[in-house]
């Protein structure tokens, strides 16, 4: 166990209802939006869409989302180790928090459903052409292939041969 807490599988908890943020029709329609969009792009599985779609039916006008895993396993109509895996994937582009609940129980306390947060604001996730075989976007600076920008002055030849030899470097990069 570390040194920090007592019971690291408690650190983050929190008695009560956990953290609440209601969504309004914009930003509900934004959400099923980066849902989509996330699933065009490769990033969220077919049934990780469905369980993003599962946690928007079960927010509540208040923002109370505390579903179980297993109704949101038969919302979607998947396994709950897929809604588990879809709910990583979520939190990991930025779609989704959650806060673990605890209850007591007697001396002791118990984990109870935790409490999710659904974030309609586009994440800061890597784009990727998704081009032929996958490829990612090359990146190119173009300040270091020109070197400095203090070139030639425009309409000598020698500007010319400047500006082919410009050409040339950006093309070979």
């Amino acid at each position: 166990m570390s040194a920090n807490h007592p019971r690291p599988w408690h650190r983050g908890s929190v008695f009560g209802a956990g953290p609440r943020r209601p969504l309004d029709r914009e930003q509900r329609a934004r959400f099923r939006f980066l849902l989509r969009a996330h699933a065009r792009a490769g990033r969220l599985s077919p049934k990780a869409e469905w369980v993003g779609e599962a946690l928007l039916k079960r927010l509540g006008t208040d923002g109370e989302c505390d579903p179980a895993h297993a109704t949101l396993a038969n919302d979607a109509g998947c396994s709950v180790r897929t809604v588990q895996r879809a709910t990583v994937v979520m939190r990991a582009l930025g779609l989704l928090r959650w806060t673990t609940r605890l209850v007591r129980a007697g001396w002791r306390t118990e984990q109870t459903s935790s409490a999710f947060e659904l974030v309609p604001v586009a994440s800061a996730v890597a784009p990727s052409c998704g081009g032929q075989a996958g490829g990612q976007t090359k990146r190119i600076s173009i300040s270091s292939i020109m070197g400095s920008r203090s070139g030639p002055s425009c309409g000598d030849d020698a500007w010319g041969a400047w500006n082919a030899g410009r050409q040339l470097r950006l093309l070979t990069a």
